[in-house]
């Protein structure tokens, strides 16, 4: 089902959600049943939904609140009456060891471990029948069940319920950007997620595979063919030096499947095959959701990893290393960057694949494989490693997560900009993760190297920051004019386009891909300082800058619209030059007017194409109101048109015969197809 049949759905049927927002909270409280649900998930989801949809965040809260409560006092009941009999049921006596870790847990906690379960996954749907086994008193649990249930549904609806607002509030901007948005923090969700999911993997069964591997390269069978050099490799990497197993095990695991993954990507490029055709589909995702704000953030993150700013921290950590005495960790280090720089130029000079067709460049020079993200995934990847020896886990695992999402971001960034094909970033990535991987090995079965751990993490964060805010204050304004595409200028007599060129420019203002969202019912031949200067001058006003107090008045339980803040909206990936709004009763009208890529020959007056829209406020979850379109674009072209009349030549022309998608009708967006032409 699509999200806005979702929303709808919701918002006609506030009682099912509700009823399903209790199921939720307490099937995610209830023993065993708990494991089965991703509740984390769901409620996030749920705060989110309640952001866009038609339900109230106070009763949602509450609910959840009520059913988390219910949850927890089930399980609670199972284990006061049933006790240690407990065990003997099924599925208690399949996953004993589960009841034996909550037991573990409430004894070390005692009563608070119902609160700090709740929080907890593994032990979460366990400590309350553990804690009713036990015999916890019911008043001291309920006490804590209530204040427990409090925290978690608010620590739980919450965030999603803001990201739902910061996604609307987006959407009020563009479609594009909430789409943008949405897809960054599904990618980093998701990237966060299995990167924890495989750290407790490896810790849990980490010991046991090292336990049996050793068995077997030490049992006195001898082996036959091929598995004679698999025992003495593995002998080499686990038995000869002991010391970091688990991590040299993680590094040899990560190459194979990078090998894998390199020479699969490899070949679909060099045969043009699947992934190729994939590249084309790509391009044209990113390159719809294109915006100013997304080109000013990911222009800035490409600065970032660019070739100066890289220097700048292998330099320093180069320098810091060879002050140190530490040659053995530079020959590494140098030896890395040298073989990653030299085969992403031998792909280069070898394959010859132009990276994407730019509008500002031609063909773009950053070519195959992806030199960005792979480079800077093999400085921070054996920076990472470096540090990494002889660390706790926790942390551990956190530099090689810091090191893929830098990398993700980086690519993502190229992805997004337009400069590098998927299959650049494919490669790249998995070029760069293979050699960090097979140096990181190499360097982890040698000898031990005092490394300053904390003077690293301290250089290469002050040249990350010194650098490159630097470079990015430097380079930002140029690339961002190379990375924006410039439509080739076009020429149009002023007598052809007020008989007929009018109706080349297009009739609806156009957000992501080719929906349409308002009618362009202005257009304007001239300067807009000059038309914004009169139209101040007869009412209309400038939008005030975004302040405390008109963000406030977004909250407010009472909000005029005139009081609300006036956002800019997009148009073909680009914002207004005039943002106009005058007040009209309990609502206002707002112009927006954006440049196209014509002019007028004997004039030499750019031509401009707007809408002017009613705004009114709607209200998102009972507490926060958002200034939307109220469908209306008649009545405020009329008054506009009466703003203008003294001093402006106005033509008034009829758009017929226009497409509606769906079987909309002209009068379903209050519209008759009327367009304003308007000229000094």
């Amino acid at each position: 089902m699509p999200p806005v049949n979702i929303i709808n759905s919701v918002s006609n049927h506030p009682y099912a959600a509700y009823l399903v927002i209790f199921l939720i909270a307490l099937s995610e409280s209830l023993a065993f049943v708990g494991l089965l649900v991703p509740g984390t998930m769901l409620m996030f989801g749920v705060g989110a939904v309640i952001a866009i949809g038609g339900i109230s965040l106070k009763l949602a809260l509450v609910v959840a609140i009520v059913g988390a409560i219910a949850g927890d006092g089930v399980s609670y009941w199972l284990g006061r009456h049933h006790q240690q009999r407990l065990k003997k049921l099924w599925p208690f006596r399949r996953y004993s060891q589960m009841l034996s870790g909550g037991e573990v847990f409430f004894r070390h906690h005692g009563g608070k471990s119902v609160l700090f379960g709740r929080f907890v996954g593994p032990v979460r749907p366990i400590i309350p029948i553990v804690a009713g086994m036990l015999g916890m008193s019911p008043l001291r649990f309920i006490l804590v069940n209530i204040l427990s249930a409090i925290g978690w549904a608010f620590a739980y609806i919450l965030p999603g319920f803001f990201l739902g607002t910061s996604l609307a509030l987006a959407g009020v901007v563009s479609i594009r950007l909430t789409v943008l948005g949405l897809l960054m923090v599904v990618l980093v969700w998701f990237f966060i997620w299995l990167c924890r999911k495989l750290v407790i993997f490896i810790e849990n069964l980490g010991p046991n595979w090292f336990e049996s591997l050793e068995n077997w390269i030490t049992s006195g069978t001898s082996p036959q063919g091929a598995m004679l050099p698999l025992r003495r490799f593995l002998s080499f990497l686990f038995l000869r030096q002991k010391g970091e197993d688990l991590l040299i095990a993680f590094l040899v695991l990560f190459l194979s499947i990078t090998a894998w993954g390199l020479l699969a990507f490899l070949h679909d490029v060099v045969a043009r095959d699947l992934l190729i055709h994939g590249d084309e589909v790509v391009f044209r995702f990113f390159q719809s959701l294109r915006s100013p704000w997304g080109d000013h953030i990911f222009v800035a993150i490409k600065e970032w990893g660019d070739a100066l700013v890289n220097f700048s921290v292998m330099g320093a950590v180069l320098f810091l290393l060879l002050l140190k005495r530490c040659y053995r960790s530079t020959g590494y280090w140098l030896g890395a960057l040298l073989v990653g720089a030299i085969f992403t130029q031998v792909f280069k000079w070898t394959l010859r694949l132009p990276g994407p067709v730019t509008l500002s460049y031609g063909i773009s020079f950053s070519g195959f494989p992806g030199a960005h993200p792979a480079m800077s995934v093999v400085l921070y990847g054996f920076l990472a490693i470096l540090i990494a020896r002889g660390v706790r886990n926790s942390l551990r695992w956190g530099l090689f997560a810091a090191v893929f999402l830098v990398s993700f971001v980086i690519a993502f960034s190229g992805l997004y900009l337009g400069s590098l094909w998927l299959s650049n970033v494919l490669v790249g990535l998995f070029f760069g993760w293979g050699l960090i991987a097979l140096a990181g090995i190499g360097y982890l079965r040698g000898q031990p190297e005092p490394v300053p751990k904390r003077s690293l993490g301290f250089v290469t964060l002050t040249a990350l920051l010194v650098v490159g805010s630097w470079h990015v204050s430097h380079q930002q304004n140029k690339s961002l004019i190379a990375n924006i595409s410039h439509p080739p200028l076009q020429m149009m007599e002023l007598k052809t386009w007020l008989e007929k060129g009018w109706r080349e420019l297009p009739p609806w203002r156009v957000d992501l891909g080719e929906k349409r969202h308002q009618p362009l019912t202005l257009q304007w031949a001239g300067y807009p300082e000059c038309l914004s200067r009169y139209l101040v001058s007869k009412g209309w006003q400038h939008p005030p800058g975004f302040s405390l107090k008109n963000a406030l008045a977004m909250i407010s339980p009472d909000p005029r619209v005139q009081n609300l803040p006036l956002f800019p909206r997009l148009h073909d990936g680009r914002f207004e030059k005039v943002l106009l709004w005058r007040a009209e009763g309990d609502k206002r009208w707002v112009l927006h007017l954006w440049p196209t890529n014509i002019q007028l020959k004997n004039r030499y007056k750019p031509l401009w194409i707007g809408t002017v829209e009613t705004q009114v406020g709607r209200q998102l979850a009972g507490l926060i109101t958002l200034p939307v379109d109220g469908g209306d674009y008649i009545q405020p072209l009329m008054g506009l048109a009466k703003s203008l009349e003294q001093e402006y030549e106005l033509h008034k022309v009829y758009r017929k015969n226009i497409d509606f998608s769906g079987g909309n009708k002209l009068a379903s967006v209050g519209w008759d197809g009327r367009v304003l032409l308007l000229t000094k």
